[in-house]
């Protein structure tokens, strides 16, 4: 893999090494996962309290940096250089339907 500039026309940096379970490859520190969740929602067709949604199931798919008592937090990037995490989804433990670990994460 090769990292460019956004208008494609120069090289950044070096080469970045993919993690393929080569014995040099950094060891995932985020596995990811699967959160299947119950949703608020806001329906302007719902007229009548029988029209509500019996169940409003989410799956949101990520990076899963916490797994607490209280709060289950997936990241959809992490920073390079451990500068932290971008677009990070917390979800109160007690609307978890269920957490579904899909592989090693990065």
């Amino acid at each position: 893999m090769q990292a460019l500039r956004i208008d494609g026309m120069e090289r950044i940096g070096p080469p970045a090494e993919a993690l393929d379970g080569r014995p040099e490859a950094e060891a995932p520190r985020y596995p990811l996962a699967m959160v299947e969740w119950h949703d608020a929602w806001f329906d302007l067709d719902q007229l009548t309290i029988e029209d509500r949604r019996a169940d409003y199931l989410v799956r949101t798919v990520g990076f899963l940096i916490d797994d607490g008592p209280r709060i289950v937090s997936l990241a959809q990037e992490l920073l390079p250089d451990g500068e932290g995490f971008r677009a990070v989804t917390h979800i109160p433990r007690p609307v978890v339907q269920r957490i579904v670990r899909l592989g090693t994460g990065a």
